[in-house]
């Protein structure tokens, strides 16, 4: 599957959304729907990781749907971290994701998982 979501550990406090070339706009849409349906099996805040580092390419339109994952979150949507953007996109994330210095900060780029686990 070239998109997949999935608890980080038994704990159910991360869900990993994995993305590997090629993948699609429907996909994606599928995966947001599974990770929803996830944070509504628990009770608390849950993070996602959006996971690029196995994505060097990005279908047409796909920018506008990566943005609105944290523009139109689900209400126990926890931060949105963004995991092994290529050098391209990472040029392109304050404006697809809001990085720029902020007060909310709502997306964040990270170099593991571990880094989210440890803060």
């Amino acid at each position: 599957m070239p998109i997949t979501a999935d608890w980080v550990d038994e704990s159910k406090t991360l869900i990993q959304c994995r993305f590997q070339d090629p993948w699609t706009i429907e996909q994606l849409i599928e995966a947001r729907r599974s990770w929803h349906r996830m944070i509504k099996s628990v009770d608390s805040q849950v993070p996602i990781v959006l996971d690029m580092s196995e994505s060097y390419a990005v279908p047409d339109g796909a920018l506008r749907h990566l943005a609105a994952i944290h523009r139109t979150p689900h209400p126990r949507q926890g931060p949105l971290y963004v995991l092994g953007l290529n050098p391209e996109y990472e040029k392109l994330s304050p404006f697809v994701f809001c990085c720029e210095d902020s007060d909310e900060r709502p997306v964040q780029l990270v170099d593991s998982i571990a880094s989210i686990l440890n803060s």
